[in-house]
């Protein structure tokens, strides 16, 4: 009996000694830590630089093509801009005439 219990005690001891050790080979050092936590954040850099270099590109290539587009357009917008005012001066100028006779 004593036996028994001894094998079972000296069985328990053993696994729970290479529970002990397996978490022990598990856990990273210091200086593994700060390389993978450095490798995270170049590999984010890396994937996210790029994607911003290019939302700025596509943004000054916009502003560009909007002050093309102000230029060409800002003589028509005036000439209509005139035409309309005349237009409705002339419409109001109607009305007066009709109101008259």
């Amino acid at each position: 009996m004593k036996t028994l219990v001894l094998a079972v005690v000296l069985l328990c001891v053993c696994s729970l000694e290479g529970a002990v050790v397996k978490r022990e080979a598990e856990s990273p050092g210091l200086s593994e830590v700060f390389s993978q936590y450095f490798q995270t954040v170049s590999e984010y850099l890396q994937k996210q630089l790029p994607e911003q270099l290019k939302a700025e590109e596509i943004k000054t290539q916009a502003q560009a093509y909007l002050a093309q587009a102000n230029e060409q357009f800002s003589p028509l917008a005036k000439q209509l801009h005139t035409e309309f005012m005349e237009l409705v001066t002339k419409l109001v100028e109607t009305g007066k005439k009709a109101v008259k006779q």
